[in-house]
């Protein structure tokens, strides 16, 4: 879909390139080989055909997209940049809003989970969010990244962020993480089932007293929410692919 974008480009909004792609122009290597364009003079589509060569050179560049694409348009980045992305969800402790206790990181690249755990490892959180160009998150706008920027000060981010709660929501599915995932077919196990962020605090406060089965419970909670948002993020893309093009979502 990245290829298929004009909308980074200044001046270019959603009907212009809806206006593109009716004209067969559906690639950036199409816009480069036209010699006219309707709606276009020769002069502006010189400079466009520039921008558009531009974005063929940068398009390993996550940064070079991130900062040109509208935030509601960011899930066009995800399949180009899927390959350096991860999916993330934290756990907390404490009600010092955003200087909460982090108790647990999770984070899943589509093949290795890793979770930090404070007292154990959360120290090397930040180190792996190196090699990263993407985080998929669930309200991580205003919950998972404010207080992760709060508690590791300096802490750099990858370029792109797709935060599922507004992507999902503007496709029409509304609510907590919980209440989305039924809808897409997703069940957690028994022994998570029902489980909610306030749980999460109680397992956290009954590991501190010693009980040596809460951690266990209270990561296995946290590998679901993690693990979770790559079914929905994949889900999300193709739906969001789908109203784009006009296509059946089930045939992208």
């Amino acid at each position: 879909m990245l290829k298929r974008t004009f909308i980074h480009l200044p001046g270019i909004g959603l009907k212009t390139e809806s206006h593109f792609w009716r004209q067969g122009i559906s690639t950036w290597e199409d816009f480069l080989a036209v010699g006219t364009l309707s709606g276009l003079n020769p002069l502006r589509l010189n400079l466009l055909k520039q921008l558009v060569q531009e974005s063929l050179d940068h398009l390993e560049v996550a940064r070079y997209f991130a900062c040109r694409l509208p935030g509601p348009e960011q899930w066009r980045l995800f399949r180009q940049f899927r390959s350096r992305a991860a999916y993330l969800d934290i756990e907390t402790h404490g009600a010092a809003w955003p200087a909460l206790q982090v108790t647990v990181v999770g984070l899943f690249d589509g093949w290795r989970m890793r979770q930090f755990v404070h007292g154990y490892n959360l120290e090397e959180f930040p180190q792996a969010l190196e090699d990263l160009d993407l985080l998929v998150t669930f309200n991580g706008t205003q919950f998972d990244l404010p207080v992760l920027k709060a508690y590791f000060p300096g802490l750099r981010l990858p370029p792109i962020h797709l935060d599922l709660r507004f992507i999902l929501a503007r496709l029409g599915f509304r609510g907590g993480l919980k209440k989305i995932e039924p809808r897409f077919g997703i069940r957690r196990p028994p022994e998570v089932a029902g489980m909610n962020g306030y749980d999460a605090v109680l397992l956290w406060e009954r590991h501190l007293r010693g009980d040596l089965t809460a951690l266990d419970l209270l990561l296995e909670y946290n590998r679901e929410d993690v693990a979770n948002l790559e079914v929905l993020m994949e889900r999300a893309v193709n739906l969001c692919l789908g109203n784009a093009l006009g296509e059946n979502p089930q045939n992208i």
